[in-house]
């Protein structure tokens, strides 16, 4: 036809213009008449054109070249047109033949040139075909003028199942486009995509979700400009609607204002299956909120929410995956990239972070408009449900319908006192025991003071839930972003030994082919095995098996790369054995939940020995039971209080001190045994951690072993216990002139040594210069043998145990007044008298005091023991010596005697 066509154009080229357009005229009347004569004639079925002819016809007539596009429609009875940039012109002709073709069950015209005059004519001929299921317009100008005519379309297609119209600028004026999409009985899917629509356009969807005889199940509007009233509206409408399964709302931007209504949404809706929100500038706030929503919804059907390419942060980020690790049956896909939060801290307000809820007190939350603050106020009564806080000066300010909330007047507000209560479980009225519920309007005021975490398993994830969060992490693309969400989603997790294995295995079983990740530090590339180890190393509760866990995972080279990267901090934290010197920085996410793992220790073991200051002294360096010593925040001193921990700074350098004040006798009086390791088992434990033994000099390469063992050997005594003589034993293994090794062995040795009143043969092997460092990290009154004080000492009296410490030496001094307390030149200079300390209130609180306690000469064991045995309760192992030294009296006398 084709071919024909081009020669008839070329013969008749010799015509002039006005011969042809008369010839024209007259094929075309000719033509007609033919068809009007054929109309009338007996056999109508076998003389009308058929809907091809009748194309070719009106090409001909208005004089454009036909091409085969009927002949493009599949055995499905789908008509496929897509991309062939037919313009208004031959759609116009082309819809004439597409009002006789039979069973048009689908039309795709996507890409076609078409305006509104072109759609107007196609839709005009496709009115009232009730086969027509499904129908493409998309990339096509539509605009405001072919809204109208859609409209008509929509009305008179009843069967019509799917609407395509992206990309063809509707812009905001579709109102009557709208209406028709709300109304209609069969309508399925549409797709807006790509339209430029705004707020005003949005607010017509979320009229149309609304409408109770809506039926769409998938509707995307996505790369449009919804904004914040527009998603606010179709997040109201999503509490309501009960059709729509799958939503796209991705490239709007809408922000938080309507991310967190459609997160209110998903906390009641229950048909949503699947919705994508990708790069919508959704931060921390909204991902707290749908993390919430998508937990608490029982009933919800959600399998399937995309986050992606938004700044949700880190404590967003933690929010979410901690709900997936609970359980929760939807699958987050999300981004995270790692320095979001330092580079939106300046203008984005904090956002409440869970696991430390007090961070933010005091709170006025306005519950009944805003669902971040109705979420923060379920958080922060779990919290205080966990123990995770203290809530209090929490009262409630009904709302009034009458006066607009923000506008009420104070003075006329009625404050409801509320507390919380134990035997609730929850908010209570002051004084009664009938529970508040949170789901009123108004404002509820509350204040929260942190408390550190109890030492225990979380106990709410699931094995499950912890293989979907190492799905998220295995779906990104970068092993950075998998290393820095592995660092976010186990912030604030305290697990079993077999979970830690579950994370390691199942992010190495990812990406095994990788030899060299693209991690340096300090010039050294890191393998991949370590990058998992050191972030899941934090969130193992048992100490007893850190050291198994890492020999099983890591070789020694492996280890030693791991400190390079990530500093000894890491590789050293052991739960039951944290005595050492610790420099944390906060940027770091690792060193800050060792900060909080620090917290809670010093929780545990304050209380113990306030439980047991009967028995023994506070020891603690400012009298508060805490074993915190020489904290420095930024090169400046410090106390470390809950508060710290509380509200953690976002950077600055912590250092600090820690002497755990367990004690192995303190298993005893609970009924516990303390087997002690023999010298065949503490070698055995020496060879595992690959310790040799050296002469002063060490080879340059093998110091970094060295540093490795010292390390290992803080887990490998875990929940062990030891005799000073072994910790002899285990010091001759770190020289100790090289890197205050045998220093380090001690603090790693102190919590493990049973016979303490034998220290003093430990500290004697170290430098004096290591000795002085060891005394201010550990304290005179942890470490210190009473009957064994004769040495110099230079203290800070600003320091309580270091005042305890004089009024116990004064005390022994007093019970033999031939002992002997020297003071150095310096405090004789600035007026200090030990004779004037006899009275407590008369020890100097600040400066600092030198002196040196000598002990009468030959005097007998029966006569030291009992001119100091009353100050034995003022030193940590009180228990130890006071058993030991219980029957010296009776064994001496006896011994005399015979």
């Amino acid at each position: 036809m084709l071919a024909k066509w081009s020669k008839l154009q070329a013969s008749r080229g010799h015509e002039t213009h006005p011969e042809l357009a008369h010839r024209r005229a007259q094929q075309t009347s000719r033509r007609r008449n033919e068809r009007k004569h054929a109309a009338t004639s007996s056999f109508p079925g076998f003389n009308e054109l058929s809907p091809r002819s009748l194309y070719f016809e009106e090409c001909t007539a208005a004089n454009i070249l036909p091409e085969p596009l009927l002949s493009r429609i599949t055995a499905d009875r789908r008509l496929e047109l897509s991309h062939f940039g037919l313009g208004d012109t031959k759609a116009i002709v082309l819809s004439k033949s597409l009002a006789l073709m039979p069973d048009i069950q689908a039309l795709n015209l996507t890409a076609n040139r078409l305006t509104h005059a072109g759609i107007a004519t196609v839709v005009q001929h496709l009115s009232g075909r009730v086969e027509l299921h499904s129908l493409n317009l998309s990339e096509n100008e539509i605009g405001e003028a072919g809204c109208a005519s859609m409209a008509d379309f929509i009305f008179s297609a009843p069967n019509l199942t799917h609407l395509d119209l992206s990309q063809t600028k509707l812009v905001d004026s579709f109102e009557s486009l709208a209406n028709e999409i709300a109304i209609h009985p069969h309508l399925l899917s549409v797709n807006l995509t790509n339209n430029e629509i705004g707020d005003g356009g949005g607010q017509l969807l979320g009229a149309t979700l609304a409408a109770a005889t809506c039926t769409i199940q998938d509707l995307n509007l996505s790369w449009n400009q919804i904004c914040h009233s527009g998603a606010t509206a179709i997040g109201h409408a999503l509490q309501t609607n009960r059709s729509v399964q799958h939503l796209n709302l991705s490239m709007n931007r809408f922000g938080d204002d309507g991310g967190h209504q459609i997160a209110a949404a998903l906390l009641v809706n229950t048909t949503l299956r699947t919705m994508d929100l990708t790069r919508n500038n959704l931060t921390g706030s909204t991902a707290v909120t749908l993390s919430y929503a998508i937990e608490h919804n029982p009933k919800a059907k959600l399998y399937n929410m995309v986050l992606v390419d938004n700044p949700l942060g880190c404590t967003g980020t933690k929010a979410l995956l901690r709900s997936v690790a609970r359980g929760c049956r939807c699958n987050v896909r999300l981004s995270f990239y790692d320095g979001e939060d330092a580079n939106k801290a300046a203008t984005v307000r904090r956002v409440f972070d869970s696991s430390f809820p007090a961070a933010q007190s005091p709170y006025e939350l306005h519950l009944h408009t805003s669902p971040y603050d109705y979420v923060i106020a379920c958080e922060v009564v779990a919290a205080a449900v966990a123990r995770r806080c203290e809530l209090f000066d929490v009262s409630f300010e009904p709302a009034t319908d009458e006066v607009d909330l923000e506008h009420h007047a104070k003075k006329h507000a009625v404050q409801q006192p509320l507390e919380f209560s134990d035997q609730v479980q929850g908010l209570v009225e002051k004084g009664s025991t009938k529970l508040f519920h949170l789901r009123r309007r108004g404002i509820l005021r509350i204040s929260a003071r942190y408390v550190p975490w109890r030492i225990q398993l979380t106990n709410d994830v699931t094995p499950d839930g912890l293989r979907n969060v190492i799905k998220i992490i295995r779906d990104r693309i970068s092993t950075r972003e998998m290393c820095s969400m592995l660092e976010v989603a186990t912030t604030d997790l305290f697990l079993h030994i077999r979970d830690v294995d579950l994370f390691v295995n199942g992010l190495l079983g990812s990406i095994d082919v990788v030899d060299v990740v693209a991690r340096y530090a300090g010039g050294l590339i890191v393998r991949f095995a370590t990058l998992p180890l050191c972030r899941t190393l934090p969130c193992i509760v048992d100490g007893t098996q850190t050291l198994p866990f890492l020999l099983r995972h890591l070789s020694f080279s492996d280890q030693n790369r791991l400190m390079s990267s990530h500093g000894v901090q890491v590789l050293q934290f052991n739960p039951l054995n944290p005595t050492g010197k610790w420099t944390l920085d906060m940027c770091d996410r690792i060193h800050r939940k060792l900060a909080v793992w620090f917290s809670m220790i010093n929780r545990d073991e304050a209380a113990e020995s306030a439980r047991r200051v009967a028995y023994r002294g506070n020891t603690s360096q400012r009298g508060t039971y805490a074993n915190f010593r020489n904290e420095k925040f930024n090169g400046k001193a410090i106390e470390l209080t809950d508060r710290f921990f509380d509200g953690l700074p976002a950077k600055g350098i912590l250092e600090f001190d820690y002497v755990s004040t367990r004690r192995p006798e303190d298993n005893v009086e609970n009924g516990a045994p303390t087997p002690v390791l023999l010298e065949v088992e503490v070698n055995a434990l020496l060879q595992t951690i690959g310790a040799e033994l050296w002469s002063e000099y060490v080879p340059q390469h093998k110091r970094y072993d060295l540093k490795r063992q010292v390390v290992l050997l803080q887990h490998a005594l875990s929940g062990l216990y030891i005799t000073a003589e072994h910790v002899r034993m285990l010091m001759q293994y770190f020289p100790k002139s090289i890197d205050n090794l045998r220093l380090k062995a001690v603090f790693a040795a102190h919590r493990s040594i049973l016979d303490m009143e034998n220290f003093e043969g430990v500290y004697e092997k170290l430098l004096p210069g290591d000795r002085k460092a060891m005394f201010s990290a550990l304290g005179y009154m942890n470490t210190l043998n009473p009957l064994n004080v004769d040495m110099e000492y230079d203290l800070p009296m600003a320091d309580a145990d270091n005042r305890l410490l004089v009024r116990t030496l004064v005390d022994m001094i007093s019970n033999d007044p031939l002992d002997l307390i020297k003071l150095d030149d310096q405090s004789i200079k600035e007026g200090l008298s030990i004779y004037s300390m006899f009275s407590i209130a008369s020890i100097p609180t600040s400066g600092r005091l030198g002196l040196r306690y000598i002990t009468r000469p030959n005097k007998f064991s029966r006569e030291l023991i009992e001119s100091r045995q009353s100050t034995f309760h003022a030193f940590l192992f009180a228990g130890r010596l006071h058993e030991k030294y219980r029957g010296v009296d009776h064994a001496e006398e006896g011994a005399g005697a015979s």
